[in-house]
């Protein structure tokens, strides 16, 4: 008898009724992890020459967003192919993928955290950070050597949202974030680390609440999934499906990481360090405005892969649709708050005479970006939804074309051609998010994806059956 979890139940209902109750775990979680990134950047730059502090965690950013993008793939790859199988009724393919993705990411882990932490000195001086390069070594080196507690938070909570559990991954993430806030100021200002206390606060958290998801997983074994790795025995066939949608989920995140190392390395160009602060610390307050669409997005991949590893092409394009409506009605709202308080938002971070000097530039950095947020969900949940199919290159062209091919070439032609300064810069964001909606919807509609068919059977790998 094939035995489900209230999870795995909820991924396979409507995806009207599903879709929320799955993704409002997952926005309360990055919610609580946004926080935990304002409060680090109150607390950074309460700190002497906050701006080169806060410069060098920027210069580190496109680095740590590289280690994310790595474990996020494999845990994306193995999301999809658990829950394809799922949705196939395929009970013991579900459980081999979560084995094969612990082991891959840990082996992933291991292998780049010790040449970045040896090279991280070289790394920065390269890139010119001047006055903020000892700040940026020393804040790297600590992240860079916790990749792997990093790498397996990443994929069990990645196992936990692919049966539908996302309460509990919530709770350990969330519950990591706390902590986070609470160590913070101990190793920042009590124990007199600095910008290095912040990344060690960060390290120790996130090992803490990996535990409770080794419990559940390991030890009480209420998962729907079961994992035995004792017994463990390498199959290159998994590994290949985990990586046919892991290694371009990597590959496209790894390529907004390179977007930002370009987009840090044309701002320094243009305002010098400062002109990165404005960037990274615009983004903080833009990444709590995307919270709803990234929820939806990691709900998607998990209810996309399983109605298409049950063959209902329907139900696949019932909830891609549903979740466009629901993701746009959101971040209009949000995009028109953001614009309107742009000045208060800004007001939060002005803790320190070198930041005073950025205020204008950050509030002009929010109001043109807020644009992009209509329609950041269209471009990202076709994405999801790509990778929910088992149809990973797909998501990594999309997501190249709106980072390297379009937002980048289109920044320096309006900060350099038209010679509008950072402005330019962000007025190319927003060109490059406004693409890649108009390209996403255009490309689900030309794969048939978003035609009414009802009912056409496809296997748990996306290929259609006899």
């Amino acid at each position: 008898m094939y035995k489900t979890t209230r999870g795995v139940r909820l991924l396979l209902q409507d995806p009207e009724r599903s879709l929320l109750k799955i993704a409002i775990p997952t926005i309360v979680a990055n919610a609580i992890q946004t926080l935990y990134n304002f409060v680090d950047a109150i607390w950074v730059s309460g700190l002497k020459q906050a701006a080169f502090g806060l410069a060098g965690i920027g210069l580190t950013q496109p680095f740590a967003f590289a280690l994310i993008a790595l474990s996020n793939g494999i845990g994306i790859g193995t999301n999809s192919l658990i829950s394809r199988s799922i949705g196939a009724k395929d009970k013991r393919g579900a459980d081999l993928a979560g084995e094969h993705g612990i082991v891959f990411s840990m082996i992933v882990s291991f292998s780049i955290a010790i040449p970045l932490v040896i090279l991280a000195p070289w790394i920065f001086k390269t890139m010119g950070a001047g006055k903020s390069q000892p700040y940026a070594v020393a804040y790297s080196r600590i992240i860079f050597g916790g990749a792997p507690v990093l790498f397996l938070s990443v994929i069990l909570t990645a196992i936990l949202r692919a049966e539908g559990d996302t309460k509990r991954a919530m709770y350990a993430m969330a519950g990591g974030s706390i902590l986070n806030m609470v160590l913070d100021p101990i190793f920042i200002y009590l124990l007199h680390l600095g910008v290095m206390g912040a990344a060690i606060a960060t390290v120790i958290s996130r090992f803490i609440a990996t535990m409770p998801v080794i419990y559940w997983i390991f030890m009480k074994k209420d998962t729907f999934i079961s994992l035995n790795l004792k017994i463990f025995k390498f199959k290159t066939r998994i590994i290949k499906e985990i990586a046919k949608v892991g290694l371009p989920a990597s590959l496209s995140q790894l390529s907004m990481s390179l977007g930002i190392l370009f987009f840090n390395s044309l701002i320094l160009n243009i305002a010098g360090p400062q002109g990165v602060t404005v960037y990274i610390t615009g983004n903080r307050i833009k990444s709590l405005a995307i919270l709803p669409a990234l929820g939806i997005s990691a709900a998607l991949i998990s209810i996309v892969g399983a109605w298409w590893g049950a063959g209902r092409k329907d139900m696949v394009r019932r909830a891609i649709i549903h979740a466009w409506k629901t993701g746009v009605k959101m971040e209009f709202f949000i995009a028109l708050i953001v614009f309107i308080f742009a000045p208060t938002l800004t007001a939060i971070f002005i803790n320190d005479p070198s930041m005073e000097a950025l205020r204008i530039d950050i509030i002009t950095y929010l109001r043109i970006s807020s644009i992009s947020f209509i329609f950041i969900p269209i471009g990202m949940f076709t994405s999801s939804s790509f990778n929910g199919m088992g149809k990973g290159i797909n998501a990594l062209i999309l997501t190249f074309l709106r980072v390297l091919i379009v937002s980048f070439p289109s920044a320096i032609f309006y900060a350099k051609t038209l010679k509008l300064g950072l402005q330019g810069v962000w007025i190319g964001i927003v060109t490059g998010s406004i693409t890649a909606a108009i390209t996403g919807i255009s490309w689900l509609y030309i794969a048939g994806i978003l035609r009414r068919e009802t009912n056409e059977r496809y296997d748990h790998k996306g290929s259609p059956k006899e």
